[in-house]
């Protein structure tokens, strides 16, 4: 058997059969998961390890251009701003958020700690 452990690829941000453009990924502080922005308007929260998804944060006005945790892992910072996956069109403002996170929105099934 192979010893080499097998790569894989994760369809992070899609709707139906639409494949939306990851712009930004953040790895949080202290359980090593991740948060990946979309052209979606959507944050998703992954537990690299199971390969789920633990959390999905929607609703922001467009893409989102980037995302950060803080240094504690408490709050997660969501940049939304149109970054012209369809060309020039009108789009709402920049703008940027500050969201609380809970543990169980991102500690992975494995709870690294």
């Amino acid at each position: 058997m192979d010893e080499k452990k097998k790569g894989y690829a994760f369809k992070c941000h899609r709707v139906e059969d639409t494949v939306y453009p990851v712009n930004a990924l953040a790895f949080h502080p202290t359980w090593g998961t991740f948060a990946s922005g979309g052209c979606d308007g959507v944050v998703n929260i992954w537990d690299y390890e199971s390969k789920k998804k633990l959390t999905t944060i929607a609703g922001f006005p467009t893409s989102v251009s980037a995302v950060a945790f803080d240094e504690s892992g408490g709050r997660v910072a969501v940049a939304s701003s149109y970054t012209f996956e369809e060309g020039e069109k009108d789009a709402p403002g920049d703008e940027i958020y500050v969201r609380e996170i809970f543990e169980f929105e991102v500690r992975g099934k494995g709870g690294k700690s």
